[in-house]
């Protein structure tokens, strides 16, 4: 049976706010130790996280189905501007997240799975005037759905399905250059 989305979204904030609090050197990143946000760091994460099982191509409409379906759930949500800001401050704690989930013992590990998503940062029409996050890596690079600018998510994962490794790189990089680097 699927579980439902309000679920899925409560299992990924309890993940990610136990974490969060497990490692309290993560929330040292503010500049004043007394600022408490009233919209966490821990929902900000969650509502990026779901943009998986949302099924959706971007955050943008992550963001747009969280406040347009569950807005009894995120109360104090920010704008989208204010969120995306918040997320980009937070990619020290997303990849300490992305690393402890992704921990396994080597030995245990005998066939792996590897495969790369396209991660575009906007759509094709606007190739020609938009090149955000071009200073953070983002390129143009073409898959097997066409041309695209943006990055490039390679995934390893053991064949039972767990996650044993991730790298974002450029949309311009050879997925058969990323074997080594996983």
């Amino acid at each position: 049976m699927a579980e439902s989305i309000e679920h899925q979204m409560t299992e990924i904030y309890c993940f990610v706010d136990d974490y969060l609090a497990a490692h309290p050197a993560l929330s040292r990143w503010r500049r004043s130790p007394h600022a408490a946000p009233r919209f966490t760091d821990s929902e900000v994460i969650t509502i990026a996280l779901l943009q998986g099982p949302l099924g959706v191509a971007s955050l943008r409409k992550a963001y747009r189905m969280v406040a347009k379906n569950w807005r009894a759930a995120s109360p104090r949500l920010p704008t989208y501007a204010q969120w995306v800001n918040r997320l980009r401050r937070l990619t020290r704690q997303v990849g300490a997240l992305l690393e402890a989930t992704c921990g396994h013992d080597a030995a245990q590990a005998r066939f792996y799975l590897m495969d790369s998503k396209p991660i575009p940062l906007c759509h094709a029409l606007r190739h020609g005037r938009v090149r955000p996050l071009r200073e953070d890596g983002a390129r143009f690079g073409k898959s097997s759905k066409g041309w695209f600018f943006g990055f490039k998510l390679h995934a390893v994962r053991h064949i039972a399905g767990r996650v044993m490794n991730i790298i974002l790189t450029p949309a311009n990089w050879d997925d058969r250059d990323s074997r080594s680097r996983c």
